[in-house]
């Protein structure tokens, strides 16, 4: 059995566990977030007793015998009027009829809440809306914590182009041109039935001085919170609470240790998981074009989180093995790559919330297969690597 150990932090988060947001509210009711003044990972001498039981149970609800309370689940059918009957074709009226909505006992409809943070190729700066998939209706949503946090969007691309605050998390008009989430809602909802409900938080060019900054924690623990009042409130449940995050380029550039990426890590995160959120999938940057291993730091602070700590998992290493002919320039991805990313982390998700463990992955890293710690895989796993190049879909885009 592989055990995972957890970072003190978000066990003493858990006692504030008052903070995580119930019951109902709307925009004018909403109050930030009070996060916590200390962004050290220190323990004093006095916890030592109640953080050690508190460990204990952490393991416990980290390991593949965990069991989360689902909510019983119902399905019924869209329903359709005889009005938008006859405005559709019959393949339309079938798409309506067959679509699937999971629901609790009570009647709330199921979702999952997704906050995709990170930096340009989380924002897409290399990206194309044209050549991303479109997410049917009701396989995913947009909520604009920031724009309008008074409904649910269709996610389109380029997703997030509204979702900028001069206070905080702020991309310049046009910095978004296509992103890698419209793929993952629609892997996910294939992998899963539940939509997600995606949340958007990413800037271009920040390292992760930038996210630990207090306008920035408050702005993104505030779309977090935004997003979970609105939910509740419309009855809508939230089964689950994940962050995709895609970061590090900056910091790399800052030449950062991989202890100090690390510790920066914990203290960003802390605040989300007070709020709720369940895991942490990470997706690792790739490389520059005039150097390949420009991210080696980075790649192996992502990974160690991964493997150390129950709060984070890898959702894939893909961007390693990517050909430079597939980037637009130094630093940035194509639509197609970001496609086929997005189409990976969600898978990686998916499994986890279908299994309650961790998913096995070809590390592109290393050149070996990851196992998680702290599930029951047998040590001699093996997952057979895919011709990145060759077979994901990826094209040359001039």
């Amino acid at each position: 059995m592989r055990r995972k150990r957890s970072f003190a932090a978000i066990l003493l988060g858990a006692a504030v566990a008052g903070f995580v947001l119930t019951g109902c509210g709307t925009q004018s009711d909403i109050t930030p977030i009070l996060i916590p003044s200390s962004t050290e990972n220190d323990i004093t001498a006095d916890e030592v007793d109640e953080l050690s039981k508190a460990e204990t149970q952490d393991a416990a609800d980290n390991s593949d015998s965990q069991k989360e309370a689902e909510p019983v689940v119902e399905i019924s059918y869209s329903d359709v009027s005889a009005t938008e009957v006859e405005s559709v074709s019959d393949n339309e009226i079938n798409e309506v009829f067959e679509e699937e909505v999971k629901k609790t006992e009570d009647g709330k409809i199921i979702v999952d809440l997704v906050m995709f943070m990170g930096q340009s190729n989380m924002s897409g700066a290399g990206g194309d809306a044209a050549r991303a998939p479109h997410v049917p209706v009701d396989h995913g949503y947009e909520f604009r914590a920031v724009s309008d946090p008074t409904r649910l969007y269709p996610i389109e691309e380029p997703f997030g182009k509204n979702e900028s605050n001069l206070n905080g998390i702020y991309d310049l008009p046009g910095a978004k041109k296509g992103s890698l989430v419209s793929a993952f809602a629609n892997r996910y909802y294939k992998e899963t039935g539940v939509p997600i409900v995606a949340v958007s938080a990413s800037q271009g060019g920040t390292d992760t001085d930038f996210w630990l900054s207090p306008s920035t924690v408050s702005d993104f623990t505030e779309r977090q919170k935004r997003a979970q009042v609105w939910l509740e409130s419309n009855d809508y449940y939230i089964r689950k609470q994940y962050v995709i995050w895609l970061q590090g380029e900056s910091d790399a550039i800052d030449d950062i240790t991989v202890e100090g990426y690390k510790q920066n890590m914990d203290n960003i995160i802390r605040p989300l998981f007070i709020g709720g959120v369940q895991k942490v999938f990470m997706i690792t940057p790739g490389r520059i074009v005039e150097t390949k291993d420009f991210f080696e730091n980075i790649v192996e602070a992502q990974i160690e989180l991964c493997r150390n700590s129950g709060y984070y998992a890898l959702a894939t290493t893909a961007l390693c093995r990517v050909s430079t002919e597939y980037m637009v320039d130094s630093w940035h991805y194509n639509q197609s790559v970001l496609n086929m990313i997005g189409d990976q982390a969600a898978m990686s998700a998916a499994y986890y919330t279908n299994n309650r463990r961790e998913m096995c992955l070809y590390d592109y890293r290393h050149d070996t297969t990851y196992i998680p710690d702290g599930f029951d895989y047998p040590d001699d796993v093996e997952v057979e690597p895919l011709n990145i190049n060759e077979d994901c879909g990826l094209e040359r885009i001039e």
